[in-house]
């Protein structure tokens, strides 16, 4: 009877100890939930007037305008020339503002991770040397006739 019994009162602690963890666990889960979910039911009046953008789709977006600078690099790379196309330069000053932007929006956000997923404007304009060196003949030249004017 003395064996029955202490294995009964093991048997029971076990299940205590048991049903204790997983008290414990289901409460860190909970906790868990509910700080995921506190910002998004803390929303600020100024909040609700301008939805806060996911910086997943900031990246995607920087991402597209990082693309278009890399096939036209691509395309100076197989017909080299000597200057850019008014439609190359609006397309290099466009992009440029998007990708300014998009990191702006990242640090603002606090999700900017940095190198190598996230790059600044120059780090960027570097990998694209022959598109670079055409938009900065073309920066020069339109400086030049802009003093020649005065």
């Amino acid at each position: 009877m003395d064996t029955a019994l202490i294995v009964v009162i093991l048997l029971l602690t076990f299940l205590l100890v048991l049903v204790i963890l997983l008290y414990f666990y289901t409460q860190h889960g909970f906790r868990d939930l509910a700080s995921r979910m506190a910002p998004d039911l803390a929303v600020p009046s100024a909040a609700a007037a301008k939805p806060q953008r996911n910086p997943d789709a900031v990246r995607r977006e920087r991402s597209v305008a990082h693309d278009k600078l890399v096939l036209l690099e691509a395309e100076l790379s197989i017909t080299p020339r000597e200057a850019l196309t008014p439609e190359e330069i609006e397309t290099f000053e466009s992009t440029r503002k998007t990708i300014k932007a998009c990191n702006d929006s990242l640090k603002s956000m606090g999700a900017w991770i940095g190198l190598p997923f996230d790059l600044e404007w120059v780090e960027i304009q570097q990998r694209q040397p022959q598109l670079n060196e055409l938009y900065r003949a073309f920066v020069e030249s339109t400086l030049e006739k802009a003093e020649q004017g005065n």
